[in-house]
């Protein structure tokens, strides 16, 4: 529930704030500074700029408080939600401005292992929470304050999750009662929910469902293993007038003919008789998809087994128009995927990962029978060779490809199918655990300038010095970039030495010299180093994993990336205090900070946590030279942000003391102590 204090504080601390600077603004005279006007007190401002008609350029200088909401609201939209929440603090007017509805729909509220805290946060909230998920919560018995809380965030809510968590019947029913706009439910692991198969068996409970939330339009059923029936989905889909999500990824369902002669008369069928309550058929599934075919758009059917047959079946229901299928681990093949091609050509997003028995055959029918296609994920297909990859050619909008883990392609099969030319809609590729070389890199970057997610894992022969250059040359709309186990990497591949005009002593073997961690600001721009380059990226997510030839040199002077928020650093022995210690005075909005099996002390830790207030998951797995010190120095500095932390096989923690921490630092929520005495 990392969520829940810091929107309690938001709003509690965003009126009085607010108070404070509009009842009694600041009245002293600007300073003249260069032709800018600026206030003499620190407070954040806005500047517009003009140009008259004489190019002379105009500055004005705005108060936060006296921007009109339209342009707070637009601000607040470019934020992150963390950001935004922050932000909402500065006054009345930005908190107001916070509250609008449009800023929430990326937002989901996680309530985990206990509700206590959520009934007092949220009792009197004005926030217009619009995703709510429920993980790891027992509902068998009364919650003190339960249905007030949930009266006040349930008038906006559109998507409701519940995952893990034992509810009973009359408790579903009075949180489904007050969901007047909810558009999407999904039980994700709730078989204790499930196992009865009596769950709103009576009818007039079902209508009173039914009228209470008449925008119902997603459903979702994952991993609920063999306790979902027919009878029960019957009764969720007479909740749904216009259905157009329906998901069964993990379920038990069964497809073979028998199963039906089992448990339906022969001469009946299931049309004429009651739905089963012990067994989940793809019959009853069929039936309810042709009966709302007119509005259904994705399907979800990952880690069952459907076959090629089911798949002919579904592609022969009438006026299906499907915009996802999602078929991960499962048992198709070529037959069954040009089938379902033939008569689905709207799919704009195929996921067959991990099925096993998908060849070139079925890529050939995917590329000339579904022309809108702009998602494509084939990870772990192993049998797709060069050929296949080669008509990816002909799919004009894509713009997601994964790949990952196709050992028998080469770069000429990428190269042929994605790289032919300049491809200016690709914006997200992942070529993990492939055989692609140097080459494909250099013409990745050539021809896809508008990349933004690159995953290279273990790309060993294609990521060197050199070809990450490039990549970080070329690609400046990258936003993640994961490089783990390219064990090649040095600290010359974060070199842009070569758009340099100048660049003082870079060493023959590519590493940056010995220079002090302060470099003056007048020689960097003389100079054009690399820290200018890094310090407008837009980089969100690094993964260097593995990277064991990195020192303490890349993390002084390229790692300076203004929108970094999840850096991964394990396994990367060379890594000292002094390179923690320059990161995290250099990188302050990291987020997520995995620095597993590094060798770091209590003093540097201390110095990186007063840096980093903003941590969310902290992972210091095996680090050996930590004690309770760093314990101490995150209580501190209270990071409130930090839900989840690993200190696993740090032996000189103490056990005893991980607990005390635990119970002094209400935010976290994980705490990993595995291996501690």
């Amino acid at each position: 529930m990392s969520f829940l204090a810091d929107f309690g504080k938001s709003r509690k601390y965003g009126c009085r704030d607010s108070r404070a600077t509009t009842a009694q603004p600041y009245r002293e005279l600007p300073e003249r500074t260069g032709g800018v006007e600026t206030k003499s007190r620190g407070v954040l401002k806005s500047s517009l700029l003009s140009v008259s008609k004489h190019s002379e350029i105009t500055i004005s200088v705005v108060m936060a408080d006296q921007l009109p909401l339209e342009i707070i609201e637009k601000i607040l939209k470019y934020l992150k939600p963390s950001d935004r929440l922050t932000a909402s603090t500065v006054c009345l007017l930005w908190y107001e401005a916070s509250l609008t509805m449009s800023l929430w729909k990326d937002v989901v509220l996680t309530f985990e292992n206990s509700l206590d805290d959520a009934a007092c946060v949220f009792q009197w909230t004005r926030k217009p929470v619009q995703h709510v998920k429920i993980k790891e919560i027992n509902f068998s018995a009364s919650i003190p304050g339960l249905f007030e809380f949930w009266s006040q965030i349930s008038q906006n809510l559109l998507s409701l999750e519940i995952h893990g968590s034992y509810i009973t019947e009359a408790n579903l029913l009075n949180l489904l009662l007050q969901c007047q706009s909810l558009e999407s439910l999904h039980f994700h692991n709730c078989r204790d929910t499930f196992i009865t198969g009596k769950l709103f068996s009576n009818d007039l409970v079902l209508s009173h469902i039914k009228l209470a939330m008449p925008n119902l339009k997603k459903l979702a059923f994952s991993e609920n293993s063999s306790y979902f029936s027919d009878a029960l989905l019957d009764r969720f889909m007479a909740l749904v007038v216009n259905l157009t999500y329906l998901s069964f990824s993990g379920t038990t369902i069964s497809f073979h003919p028998g199963i039906n002669k089992k448990f339906y008369s022969k001469n009946n069928g299931k049309e004429e008789t009651k739905s089963s309550e012990l067994v989940l058929t793809f019959d009853c599934m069929l039936q309810h998809i042709a009966k709302h075919s007119k509005t259904v758009e994705h399907l979800d059917f990952s880690q069952t087994l459907i076959d090629d047959k089911a798949c002919i079946a579904l592609s022969k229901v009438a006026g299906l128009k499907l915009y996802s299928l999602i078929l991960r681990s499962c048992e198709v093949s070529g037959p069954g995927i040009s089938g379902l091609c033939a008569t689905q050509s709207t799919l704009t997003e195929l996921d067959i990962s991990s099925c096993r028995r998908i060849t070139d055959n079925a890529l050939s029918s995917i590329c000339s029978l579904l022309p809108n296609l702009q998602k494509l994920s084939i990870q772990n297909c192993r049998a797709v060779t060069d050929m296949g990859i080669s008509y990816l050619s002909q799919l004009c909008c894509l713009w997601y490809v994964n790949l990952q883990g196709l050992q028998h392609i080469t770069s000429l099969g990428v190269e042929n199918g994605l790289l032919s030319k300049r491809n200016e809609t690709l914006t997200q590729i992942n070529l993990s655990n492939t055989r692609v070389t140097e080459e494909t890199l250099h013409q990745l970057a050539k021809n896809s300038p508008f990349l933004t997610h690159l995953n290279l894992t273990s790309c060993k022969m294609a990521v060197s010095d050199s070809s990450l250059r490039v990549v970080l040359n070329s690609l400046l709309h990258l936003r993640e970039l994961l490089l783990d186990w390219c064990i090649s990497l040095t600290d010359g591949g974060f070199d842009t030495s070569n758009l340099t005009v100048t660049n003082p002593a870079i060493q023959e073997d590519g590493n940056f010299p010995d220079l002090p961690l302060e470099v003056p600001s007048s020689k960097l721009q003389e100079n054009c180093t690399l820290a200018d380059f890094f310090s407008f990226s837009g980089l969100i997510h690094l993964s260097v994993s593995g990277c064991n030839k990195l020192t303490d040199r890349s993390l002084q002077y390229a790692f300076r990336f203004r929108e970094l928020r999840h850096l991964d650093l394990n396994a990367c022995p060379l890594i000292s205090d002094t390179g923690l210690v320059a990161l995290s005075e250099q990188n302050r909005g990291i987020e997520i900070l995995i620095l597993n099996y590094g060798k770091f002390t209590d003093c540097a830790m201390t110095k990186a946590i007063s840096y980093l207030s903003r941590l969310k998951r902290l992972s210091l797995h095996g680090c050996l030279n930590l004690t309770n010190l760093t314990l101490k120095a995150i209580e501190r500095y209270q990071l409130r942000y930090l839900s989840h932390l690993d200190i696993s096989h740090c032996r000189l923690i103490s056990l005893e003391y991980a607990f005390l921490f635990q119970l002094r630092m209400p935010s976290i929520r994980e705490l990993d102590t595995a291996g501690l005495e």
